[in-house]
């Protein structure tokens, strides 16, 4: 899902999104296995500790997932785009980009259903957890298939719905860069006051779709237009800054700690210390300082904003190890789901009652884990090569139009 153009920083934000990948797995894994329970398993003291600040961070994957939609914005804002059929062309490209994924991971989805199998009703009963039950739960048809690869929507790719606003996204980003174009390329004195409507009116849109947007979902569309935004903060930190200073340790510290912050506060910060302290002293605030998804979007913008501006960070995101498993982030995404759905409750159904829940859930843990890892692997080697040569051959097919 990478851009043409790639700004350096490519590297390191890959491993960004691998993380967060991560974590939205570890995030659906614990919702089946624990925190979207209606009744909570019998599972020991010690274990229940994953699920408690600081390591809650790990099974909310709200920052993962905010975060990922950020970063999808900020990379599709280096598109240039100068005429109209370059514009047609590169949202029908991108298009195809999500589609043919969508597609071989729904045909995979598929293919089990009718072999191998997904034993989420019986597992929701065994578990009381009624969101399991959601998924993979009929008899699915061709035409279902075909309609869920192409609108990017439907049961059959499990909790995949934020790519479509992802995807719709980066295709206003495109939009908006060939407006961009076309204001910038004449009369200055002009165009300098329609980009200025156009900005304009773009950030009203935004602000209206946070408070209120059509539907509850639809805000995830808007975060990826932040990821614009974020690239103009960014270049105007960099602009602002001499270059002795830009990189320099002073700086790597100060965005070290725009970093560490929202960490910090998602983990538990604004609960346990922020919010009593603000009831303790200005109760007439507290509702500005309880927890909601505007407090996460900010910590998703500050996390990467800092990164992108601290080499300390972006070593370490760039470690060997991280750049072996970084290409797999987007084959982690597309399989973790059917992966759990059908092996970690397969072998949940074979262990329940048989042995203490605290080792069934660590058994299926690794197990699953390890199986993510391999299938991830072997996906991006067979799969992901395949759709990869048909979405480089139908992008070339329409270039030649």
């Amino acid at each position: 899902m990478s851009q043409n153009t790639k700004p350096r920083r490519l590297l390191y934000l890959d491993s960004l999104k691998y993380i967060f990948c991560l974590i939205i797995f570890w995030t659906h894994f614990t919702g089946v296995f624990w925190t979207m329970c209606e009744i909570r398993p019998d599972l020991r003291p010690e274990l229940q500790l994953l699920f408690c600040p600081p390591l809650s961070i790990l099974v909310d994957s709200n920052l993962a997932l905010y975060g990922f939609c950020i970063i999808s914005g900020y990379l599709a804002s280096f598109k240039k785009i100068s005429s109209l059929k370059e514009l047609i062309l590169q949202l029908a490209g991108r298009y195809i980009r999500f589609v043919i994924p969508f597609f071989f991971i729904n045909t995979i989805a598929f293919l089990i259903y009718y072999t191998l199998g997904f034993p989420t009703l019986i597992s929701s009963d065994l578990l009381h957890n009624s969101w399991v039950s959601t998924f993979y739960n009929h008899p699915y048809g061709i035409d279902e298939l075909i309609m869920a690869s192409l609108t990017m929507s439907g049961t059959l790719n499990g909790p995949l719905w934020m790519m479509k606003y992802i995807f719709g996204g980066t295709c206003l980003i495109y939009i908006y860069n060939y407006i961009k174009h076309i204001c910038t390329s004449g009369n200055i004195e002009k165009t300098s006051f329609v980009l200025a409507f156009v900005n304009a009116f773009a950030v009203i849109l935004m602000v209206i779709s946070f408070v209120y947007p059509p539907e509850p979902d639809f805000f995830h569309l808007v975060l990826v237009l932040i990821g614009a935004v974020m690239m103009y903060i960014d270049k105007f930190i960099k602009g602002k800054t001499k270059p002795e200073e830009n990189g320099s340790r002073v700086f790597d510290i100060i965005f070290l700690i725009v970093a560490l912050i929202p960490i910090l506060l998602d983990a538990g910060g604004l609960v346990k210390f922020i919010s009593p302290f603000v009831s303790k002293n200005c109760p007439e605030l507290l509702p500005y300082f309880t927890w909601n998804m505007y407090w996460v979007i900010g910590f998703s913008f500050f996390l990467i904003l800092g990164i992108m501006n601290c080499r300390f960070l972006q070593k370490i995101l760039e470690l060997s190890v991280m750049k072996r498993l970084a290409p797999t982030n987007f084959s982690v995404y597309l399989i973790h789901f059917p992966l759990i759905c059908c092996l970690s409750l397969k072998l949940y159904v074979l262990m329940v009652n048989r042995i203490s829940y605290t080792k069934e859930f660590i058994i299926i843990t690794v197990v699953t884990f390890t199986a993510l890892f391999i299938a991830a692997y072997m996906y991006e080697l067979t799969v992901g090569k395949l759709q990869n040569r048909i979405i480089r051959f139908l992008v070339n097919a329409l270039n030649r139009i």
